[in-house]
């Protein structure tokens, strides 16, 4: 498989020994009521450079109040938030949209691709954090979908796209700007089995290459993709398996 990363070292790195990517200390969430809700209870966590993460938990669990918190699509209540070596309170919010967009990749479920753009321009478009001609992003672009397979549809529009290879164009803007940290929610939900399987093999594959995946799903199927889990339950981490040696960490 070609890659468009950079060759930085710690993306090869052993996860047991690289610089944590995420690092909660004690972070929290709670909104407001009557009664008031407490979405996600004091949590630590370290996620390291290289390491694939698997978030379960039942609807209402806090998965989603955890990636939007992981993914700086909202602001903890307390607690710290380290992300790849600096602390998140000291960003305003022009920071945390800046570093979001250029280091923090997203897969959802539901694809949102721009409609009325073609696959290529939609992953270009994920580019306007960074410096770069029209042409220069078109040509990263286009280099990003080759490595997901889509090489033929790069001027298809969304509408004419299969499921699946929506889902490849979204893992490719996700992917365009070399990101430290690739958040997946619920990637395969709209998908059929065979397509769904077609997608977490991408997936395997990019982390293969040294991408720090987290997946966020209620499928124990995709979740043993994955080299570490995590369940949440009522807010809470109540878990936590290393699936590669079947052993509580």
């Amino acid at each position: 498989m070609t890659t468009v990363h950079s060759t930085d070292p710690t993306r090869t790195a052993s996860p047991a020994t690289a610089d944590p990517v995420i690092e909660l200390v004690q972070l929290a969430r709670s909104f407001p009521g009557p009664p008031p809700v407490d979405a996600l209870h004091p949590t630590d966590l370290t996620v390291r450079q290289g390491e694939y993460l698997a978030v379960t938990g039942p609807s209402g669990s806090g998965k989603s109040t955890l990636l939007n918190l992981l993914g700086l699509l909202d602001r903890p209540t307390s607690g710290i938030y380290r992300f790849c070596g600096t602390d998140l309170r000291e960003l305003d919010e022009a920071g945390r949209t800046a570093l979001r967009g250029r280091r923090i990749g997203f897969v959802f479920q539901s694809f949102h691709l721009v409609p009325h753009r073609t696959a290529v321009e939609n992953v270009a478009l994920a580019q306007l954090y960074v410096t770069g001609t029209r042409r220069e992003r078109r040509g990263v672009a286009e280099a990003v979908l080759r490595r997901v397979g889509l090489a033929h549809r790069l001027d298809a529009l969304p509408t004419t796209l299969s499921g699946g290879e929506r889902q490849r164009v979204a893992v490719a803007r996700a992917l365009v700007n070399a990101p430290d940290l690739l958040l997946c929610d619920e990637p395969t939900g709209n998908l059929d089995s065979g397509t769904a399987g077609t997608v977490l093999d991408l997936i395997d594959d990019l982390h293969g290459d040294g991408v720090t995946v987290i997946v966020i799903t209620h499928d124990p199927g995709v979740a043993a993709r994955a080299s570490r889990r995590v369940a949440i339950l009522d807010g809470r981490i109540s878990h936590r398996q290393d699936t590669a040696h079947g052993r509580d960490t």
